[in-house]
């Protein structure tokens, strides 16, 4: 297998991006949770144990599947190694989106960085840095700073650690043989995809792929709002994470790319935010050829655009479109119509707690073939009388409300479809 080719969300799945957590989900002290793990506010620790293993469920399902896991840990290693330009772009730009500021500072960790291994750069990079590892202990009769308690404290992190990064799915979005390189709503998750970017810059395997969107962009967007319908059109959601300037820059991008963009047709669709479902992804998902699982809160009342090429260069049109989500998805695939499971059968109480448990994002190993959360036992039935065939998956301690299935890892390739 080489490089990257994903034409849709459905072709048979055959290798995907993992990373399985480690040690950057336990770097904290007691009482720094809330500090470290900003996005579970509910919560006062992380299993990682339980989220290992529930890793390992999930990857040993894809290789029986016969889908290549690669791992993100060692594609960045690999990638250091490849080329001596990797080490030194990796570093600056690590450093600028660290969160330290100034001379001191930035220049201890710099110092620490560049006379680091490969193995411990990769792990300062993911574990995050404290003032203590980086800065030299200095007495009170030689500091002043020191001498009044304004020192540092030797525990305080300089750079949070990326405890978030087993969700591969956000940070970077392939789309044809490339990839979108997103800027992530968050700084810290930003900072994830500096690790995307070394890998598809200098890594053999995929030093060559084309980059349709930088993270350095000025606006927002998120994989979960980004769907591959087809080889032709991309659907992407208007959310909290991902802004419409941002939908536009990307437009302009595929659709007058001089490397060969397949995308010719970009659809918009505008989504709420219910509790913890920000992303697309949590609201709509193609299943097969001709069908999708869709959550009821988007069917009839989401605002739908279409984004073309203009008249000229670099020119985009933008128009708004009418009769509703199935028309529209039926439109870019250029079928009659399209079947939208809707996840609103059944008893009230359970369809909003299994939509709040991300019922719809699932993830497609081919078509009608589909991981779910097992225990949206609700959903899975009527998935299974719909004539899916379903490998439930057990994720509690890594998803815990935020993302599904098909959040934890990042497909590269799948087969095209016939």
């Amino acid at each position: 297998m080489s490089s990257i080719n994903i034409r849709s969300d459905i072709g048979k799945l055959k290798g995907v991006l993992v990373h399985r957590p480690g040690h950057e989900t336990q770097n904290y002290l007691s009482g720094e949770f809330a500090q470290v793990f900003t996005l579970r506010p509910w919560s006062s620790s992380f299993d990682t144990d339980k989220a290992q293993h529930e890793h390992d469920r999930f990857t040993a399902m894809l290789k029986a599947e016969g889908v290549e896991c690669l791992y993100l840990e060692t594609l960045l290693r690999e990638a250091l190694d490849a080329t001596p330009q990797a080490r030194p772009h990796l570093i600056k730009s690590f450093l600028a989106e660290s969160g330290a500021t100034g001379d001191e500072l930035q220049g201890a960790m710099r110092e620490l960085l560049e006379g680091a291994s490969t193995e411990t750069l990769v792990r300062l990079v993911l574990d995050g840095m404290r003032a203590g590892e980086v800065l030299p202990p200095i007495s009170a009769k030689s500091s002043l700073a020191s001498a009044t308690g304004e020192a540092f404290d030797e525990h305080m992190f300089l750079a949070n650690p990326l405890n978030t990064i087993f969700f591969t799915r956000d940070p970077v979005t392939a789309v044809g043989n490339g990839v979108l390189l997103n800027h992530m709503y968050w700084p810290e998750r930003n900072r994830e995809v500096l690790l995307y970017e070394i890998i598809f810059t200098y890594h053999p395997r995929f030093r060559d792929t084309p980059k349709w969107f930088k993270h350095t962009s000025s606006y927002h967007i998120e994989g979960g709002d980004v769907l591959n319908l087809s080889n032709d059109a991309l659907l992407v959601g208007l959310s909290q994470r991902t802004e419409a300037a941002a939908v536009d820059t990307l437009a302009r991008n595929l659709l007058w790319s001089e490397s060969a963009s397949p995308i010719t047709s970009l659809y918009a669709v505008e989504i709420p935010s219910t509790g913890t479902r920000l992303h697309l992804d949590t609201y709509l998902n193609r299943i097969d050829y001709d069908a999708f699982i869709v959550d009821p809160h988007i069917l009839d009342t989401a605002r739908l655009y279409l984004i073309t090429k203009g008249r000229r260069a670099g020119e985009i049109r933008v128009h708004a479109l009418d009769g509703g989500l199935p028309s529209m998805l039926a439109q870019a695939l250029h079928l009659p119509a399209v079947t939208c499971i809707n996840c609103a059968g059944g008893n009230s109480q359970m369809k909003e707690r299994e939509l709040e448990n991300n019922a719809c994002a699932v993830l497609c190993l081919a078509p009608g073939r589909l991981c779910t959360f097992e225990e949206n036992v609700q959903t899975n039935t009527l998935l299974e009388k719909s004539g899916m065939e379903l490998l439930p998956l057990r994720a509690e301690e890594l998803t815990a409300g935020y993302g599904g299935a098909n959040c934890l890892c990042l497909p590269l390739w799948r087969e095209d479809l016939v």
